[in-house]
């Protein structure tokens, strides 16, 4: 019982912060974006996503991101980072890793378009311009190269997340899975899905049309978390687990519960290496190599054959970030009323003052040249009186 009243509160200690994050959300959206683009989406990575994941790490259970391989380091160029998904809390861990790299703020993720009508949270997503998929191939084709074309005209390096699996492991769709890989001639796997290829194949294209263009760089991550056995969930048993039952999922991460480490092993690609393949190639060999990797990490509880390169990059929280927030939330309480109190009324009856002196005296002046006038002609009178 008492678990369960910590969990509520957490959440809604979680959804107010997000709330007041939505008002600044909205406040840069209105202000800035109908105006220039390219700045909303620098304005809103660096001071609004940035800060919404500061504020969630200091709700949510730290984790060591332990990495082997190649990890995403460069902020400054677009990127598509690619991974299996074992649980719904695949895309925190991730977000993480690019936060201790510096740009929390940078990344866009794939996601089933139901979830952006989801209140507070989706909203935020939508503010975050997070790439929404209905899961039509033609309205979803038009719709990724218009947005993956507008993200290079801004020149925004984006770290754009996707899951090729297309949704959570579970035995009925390894089943599906399998039964669809031996109709199409495609690997099988013991755990993992088969990967989708329209969705990286639809991006590529994005960028295969003009040679000028910056091409991102492709990472390819295999996840794992400590005491990962190979279980498989059945539908039923949603995201948690009977055996591996150290896997986070968000309903833990709220409760306060999470491991100590996540692993991640990563390989860098080059948009011409990709594309010289074929993505469906591409993705087929990776995750044949995933697989094993994860063989490897179910005997070893670590990916030991890639220990000469493995660095733990240490979790870090903010809670300066909170109390930025909320500073600013008072802040605005306090002055926006008092800001509609004496500024709007002064502001009004200025100008009303100002267009019946200019009707009175028909001087060819506007309302403010006016007052200036007025203003000036009042302190000149007053030095000549002094003197």
């Amino acid at each position: 019982m008492i678990v369960q009243a910590t969990s509520v509160l957490h959440v809604l200690w979680i959804l107010c912060n997000s709330a007041v994050f939505n008002l600044y959300q909205l406040a840069i959206y209105v202000t800035i974006r109908p105006f220039n683009r390219a700045l909303y989406r620098k304005v809103m990575g660096a001071q609004c996503q940035q800060a919404w994941v500061d504020v969630l790490s200091c709700s949510f259970p730290k984790a060591n991101i332990v990495a082997t391989g190649d990890i995403p380091t460069d902020i400054a160029k677009p990127m598509i980072i690619l991974a299996n998904h074992q649980v719904d809390a695949d895309w925190w861990y991730l977000w993480q890793m690019a936060r201790l790299q510096g740009a929390a703020g940078n990344v866009k993720i794939t996601l089933k378009g139901e979830l952006k009508h989801v209140p507070i949270i989706g909203w935020g997503m939508q503010f975050f311009e997070f790439l929404f998929l209905k899961r039509n191939i033609e309205h979803d084709r038009l719709h990724v190269q218009e947005y993956m074309q507008s993200f290079l005209q801004d020149q925004f390096p984006f770290w754009m997340i996707i899951f090729p699996e297309g949704t959570t492991i579970h035995t009925e769709y390894v089943a599906k899975s399998k039964a669809f890989a031996a109709k199409t001639n495609r690997p099988t796997f013991e755990h993992l899905l088969l990967p989708r290829s329209t969705g990286l194949q639809i991006m590529m294209d994005a960028f295969s049309s003009d040679e000028t263009q910056t091409k991102p760089d492709i990472y390819d991550l295999t996840m794992a978390y400590p005491s990962y056995s190979g279980e498989v969930p059945t539908f039923a048993m949603g995201y948690g687990r009977n055996v591996d039952t150290d896997i986070p999922s968000m309903k833990s991460l709220v409760a306060g519960s999470g491991p100590d480490d996540v692993f991640v092993h990563g390989q860098k690609f080059s948009f011409e290496d990709v594309q010289s393949l074929g993505v469906e190639a591409f993705l087929d060999r990776q995750w044949r190599a995933k697989d094993k990797l994860l063989t490897e990490f179910i005997a070893n509880q670590s990916f030991v054959s890639h220990a000469a390169t493995r660095q733990v990059i240490a979790p870090c929280s903010s809670m300066t970030a909170i109390c930025r927030l909320w500073g600013a939330a008072l802040v605005s309480f306090f002055i926006l009323p008092l800001l509609l109190i004496t500024v709007v009324p002064c502001y009004a009856l200025t100008v009303l003052y100002a267009g019946v002196m200019n009707s009175w005296d028909r001087r060819p002046t506007a309302f403010w040249p006016y007052l200036l006038n007025a203003v000036s002609e009042k302190k000149s009178a007053w030095k000549i009186k002094r003197a």
